[in-house]
């Protein structure tokens, strides 16, 4: 994780939580796991999306390729056009679905991340009761 990235992070969550990170903390490495799993799982997706459109364009060309056979010279440039179209809106939609993923993977990241604080708050404040009952039976003796 990137030295800046981590220390927005620990501001931020010092700033909503009163919690003080360091840019060493465990707490960092759990989100540059879960990135990098986020990032593999997005590329092996992308790579799925991908060749299914490589499969369907090469589809498409084949059979664009038969209708150009029987069709006359106007026909074949009419129907290039519309391929030419629909190759456009290929590319919009995949666009957007890139996007749409993108955000769902953000959203992921931040109900994550959110789990992970909540965890480290619930083990910090187990460690702070401990230490506050050996404070107390420390003075006792």
């Amino acid at each position: 994780m990137q030295p800046e990235l981590a220390r927005a992070i620990a501001a931020t969550v010092f700033e909503r939580h009163g919690i003080k990170l360091r840019e060493n903390d465990a707490a960092f490495a759990l989100v540059t796991i879960n990135e990098l799993v986020l990032r593999k799982v997005m590329a092996e997706l992308l790579e799925q999306v991908d060749h299914h459109i490589k499969a369907a364009l090469s589809a498409f060309q084949v059979t664009m390729q038969r209708a150009e056979g029987r069709a006359g010279a106007v026909l074949a440039q009419q129907v290039r056009d519309s391929a030419a179209g629909l190759q456009q809106t290929l590319r919009q939609d995949i666009g957007a679905a890139q996007l749409g993923a993108q955000r769902i993977v953000e959203q992921i990241q931040k109900t994550y991340r959110a789990a992970t604080l909540a965890r480290w708050c619930a083990v910090a404040a187990v460690i702070a009761i401990v230490m506050f009952a050996c404070g107390f039976w420390a003075g006792r003796l």
